[in-house]
C-alpha cells in the first residue's frame, strides 16, 4: 500500500473482533475497540472504516505454526470473503498473526493485569500488535529499497 491515509486492522475472533488504526502516516498503531460478532459486525466494521477513511483494511491471518493455513485461518478467510462486499472500495490485506495472541498475553503478564481485564481488551491489543508489525514491515521495507 503506497497511498499514506489511515489503516484500519481486524484481530477476528469467534466472539470479538478487535480493532486497531495507524496514523495517516503510518508510523504507529493504536487500539480502537472491540465488536462483538453478534450478526452486526460487518455493519459496524463498514462504519468504522468509513469514519476513519481508511485507505486499507489489514486483517490478521492465523496461520499454523508451520505457516500453512488451518481451521481458524479458513473461518477468516471466510469472514473476509463477506468483508469484501461490505467493503468493496477498501484495499483488505492478509497478514500473517502468528503469536499475536501469545505476545498479548504475556505483555499482560508483564504488565500486572487481570485476566478478566485482558480479556475485554485483548482482541483490540492483538489488532495492534497486527497493524504495528504490517507497519514496521512497510517501514523496513522504504529503508531498504532506498
Amino acid at each position: 500500500m503506497k497511498e499514506k491515509g489511515v489503516i484500519v486492522a481486524l484481530d477476528v475472533g469467534t466472539g470479538r473482533v478487535g480493532v486497531a488504526a495507524s496514523d495517516s502516516l503510518h508510523i504507529i498503531a493504536n487500539p480502537v475497540t472491540v465488536i462483538p460478532r453478534d450478526g452486526n459486525e460487518f455493519e459496524a466494521i463498514e462504519k468504522l472504516v468509513k469514519s476513519y477513511n481508511a485507505k486499507a483494511v489489514i486483517v490478521g491471518l492465523p496461520k499454523t505454526l508451520k505457516g500453512d493455513v488451518g481451521p481458524q485461518a479458513e473461518k477468516v478467510l471466510t469472514f473476509v470473503n463477506v468483508l469484501k462486499g461490505h467493503l468493496s472500495d477498501v484495499e483488505i490485506i492478509l497478514w500473517d498473526e502468528r503469536f499475536t495472541s501469545v505476545i498479548a498475553h504475556k505483555t499482560y503478564k508483564l504488565l500486572g493485569v487481570r485476566s478478566k481485564k485482558e480479556r475485554a481488551t485483548k482482541d483490540a491489543a492483538e489488532a495492534l500488535l497486527i497493524l504495528q508489525s504490517y507497519l514496521n514491515y512497510g517501514g523496513r521495507k522504504k529503508k531498504l529499497e532506498n
